[in-house]
């Protein structure tokens, strides 16, 4: 291999390391880069950043109108610590009051809403086996 051979491949490797480093910053940011409970977001460290929370849907807070859904999560942890989040994207057929959720989206401290782009819930009880029938019947 001659020199200007070996001078294009070390200028491509390094562009090409530039340009991993760059996307993998850029995930970090717009996903959040850990989750976090709902009680996490009142430090205040993570204004104006996008983060990833899970919480569990208070009941009567869903409020459906033409800029999207806008309802209120609780901490999962037993604290009472809410936030409001608003999102505008497909909504999963398992969302209702008092389900599990984890979001994604920035946070507003100043209004202490999570504006979304992502939502997943989760159903706990649908995940759990059922009991075999020697067990039901207490053989």
């Amino acid at each position: 291999m001659n020199k200007k051979s070996r001078t294009r491949l070390l200028i491509a490797t390094g562009v090409i390391v530039v340009v991993f480093v760059i996307g993998v910053v850029f995930l970090v940011q717009k996903q959040g880069a850990y989750y976090r409970q709902v009680a996490d977001l009142t430090t205040g460290q993570y204004d104006g950043k996008n983060v990833k929370v899970g919480g569990k849907v208070i009941a009567g807070t869903i409020d459906r109108d033409a800029s999207g859904v806008h309802f209120t999560i609780q901490d999962l942890t037993g604290k009472t610590d809410t936030v409001k989040v608003t999102y505008n994207g497909q909504m999963p057929n398992t969302f209702e009051d008092g389900v599990d959720v984890v979001i994604v989206g920035k946070y507003a401290a100043a209004d202490g809403v999570v504006s979304a782009d992502q939502l997943q819930t989760k159903c706990p009880s649908k995940y759990k086996g059922s009991a075999s029938p020697a067990a039901q019947t207490g053989q």
